[in-house]
């Protein structure tokens, strides 16, 4: 696995727990800079590249911030077609002409399809990337989108200034990495699956937070207690590999806890669904049973799932 295979959302080195808005935020800042102080973006060469690590496309090129930029696109997953794109494509070249201010009235989806046309030019014309780029119609698509996605931006506001969801989304995206390249991933089952029961029963991320700073990984009884009702949380993530079938599943030890909730993840640690047991009822099905399946705790009372994979 090497740089160059690994998308930018995963290799960029970026705050944690931002949503995925905040991070286009944080990458469309960073593209902007890096055409607005680069130095010339369109000249003639003959050569297709140049010792000083300008990329040469044809009879033109895209160097500097520019070339990162272009590459950067693609990396990202920025270049898309759509049911418009074929239309699109044959009015862009017109709009420019006439008057390139448009520019910044365009929405979103539409500002999308611009900078992705500017991209895919260079599979036509060898340099166009480049020489719009150097007519400042690159950066002007690229600020209308940072503003338009700075104005959607709704981030999470608390004292540590990060979105729970985007959080998690980090946690898990970091273990599914670790699995990838070490062949096993970290144990955070546990810690996935008390926060997601936290937002199952409704508990304000606050809440859950300010309770959690004091606990440790041997708390004994209840995982959190929210609305005077102690909860006790197990859970199960297959793998994916081969005969990694969730068979078995752990028992609650005491009963020192009002309600326990067992949650089925998949391989990506999405919730496939989730069931509650109230402490009596829990003892008397099962205090003389050793061991315990999915099919056991399917008899409990059913919980939406839709609640945690909303975020």
């Amino acid at each position: 696995m090497n740089e160059e295979s690994i998308p930018l959302w995963d290799h960029e080195l970026k705050p944690p727990g931002k949503t995925k808005v905040e991070l286009e935020i944080l990458i469309l800042e960073k593209m902007v800079f890096e055409l607005e102080t680069d130095d010339g973006f369109y000249e003639t060469y003959d050569s297709k590249t140049q010792d000083d690590g300008v990329v040469v496309l044809g009879g033109a090129y895209t160097g500097g911030g520019a070339s990162r930029v272009f590459h950067d696109l693609w990396k990202i997953g920025w270049v898309t077609l759509s049911d418009q794109t074929e239309q699109l494509d044959s009015e862009w070249g017109d709009r420019l002409e006439a008057d390139p201010m448009f520019i910044q009235d365009l929405p979103e989806n539409l500002a999308h399809e611009l900078l992705s046309w500017f991209v895919r030019g260079n599979k036509w014309s060898d340099g166009f990337f480049g020489w719009h780029a150097a007519k400042g119609n690159v950066s002007a698509v690229l600020s209308r989108l940072l503003l338009l996605k700075q104005m959607k931006c709704d981030a999470f506001t608390g004292p540590y200034e990060v979105d729970p969801s985007a959080l998690r989304e980090d946690l898990v995206r970091s273990a599914l990495w670790w699995q990838r390249a070490c062949g096993v991933a970290p144990h955070i089952t546990s810690a996935i699956s008390e926060f997601d029961a936290s937002r199952l029963v409704g508990m304000p991320f606050l809440k859950y937070s300010g309770y959690m700073q004091d606990k440790t990984f041997v708390s004994p009884g209840s995982d959190f207690v929210f609305n005077k009702v102690r909860y006790q949380i197990k859970a199960n993530r297959p793998s994916g590999k081969p005969g990694s079938v969730v068979t078995r599943v752990g028992k609650a030890n005491n009963y020192n806890w009002d309600q326990l909730i067992w949650i089925l993840y998949d391989q990506w640690y999405e919730p496939q669904e989730a069931w509650l047991w109230h402490v009596d009822a829990y003892r008397r099905q099962f205090d003389q049973k050793k061991l315990l399946g999915p099919k056991d705790y399917r008899s409990g009372i059913k919980l939406e799932v839709s609640k945690i994979k909303s975020g």
